[in-house]
């Protein structure tokens, strides 16, 4: 007789062990939730023109403002009121806050404004510029004749209805 090769036991069958798989993804989903960056957005309400029927009314006076890429240039619709020119590469906004302002103060009764824009503008410019025409503080605006009550950052509105479009 000779020598019988050793038959292995049966192999048990593999389990798989789910549970600390279950225990990690956990802990890494609570550990991701809790380090999530959630950022604040913010959304501004604007008037687009409406295709209602009915005859359009001209305003008495409606600010434009043109943002090139050269500067702003301000003007009723017609005519041209002010040029202003980019200073050391940035847009003159606080000048354009002051123009709005005076304005407003000639024209107390008139909210509505459009900017307009030229495609090679960047998109953060055009909201500079709207946040520039829509409020100013207090000293600006009694200064220049008008007055309001302030919201809760402490500024007046000027022009809150802003209308967006493509510059000439």
């Amino acid at each position: 007789m000779g020598l019988m090769p050793r038959r292995k036991p049966p192999a048990k069958p593999v389990e798989l062990m789910l549970v600390p798989m279950i225990d990690i993804f956990s802990v890494m989903i609570t550990f991701l939730l809790m380090t999530a960056v959630f950022s604040r957005i913010s959304i501004i309400q604007l008037d687009l023109p409406s295709s209602a029927a009915g005859n359009p009314v001209e305003p008495e006076f409606r600010l434009e403002v043109m943002v090139r890429k050269e500067g702003l240039e301000l003007t009723n619709g017609r005519d041209t009121i002010a040029a202003l020119p980019l200073e050391n590469g940035a847009y003159p906004l606080k000048q354009l806050m002051q123009l709005a302002a005076n304005l407003k103060g000639q024209h107390v009764t008139v909210d509505t404004a459009s900017v307009l824009m030229a495609p090679d503008v960047e998109y953060d410019h055009l909201v500079q510029v709207m946040d520039a025409i829509r409020s100013t503080d207090v000293a600006t605006a009694e200064s220049n004749g008008f007055t309001g009550a302030p919201d809760a950052r402490g500024r007046i509105s000027m022009f809150p209805k802003i209308a967006v479009g493509d510059a000439p």
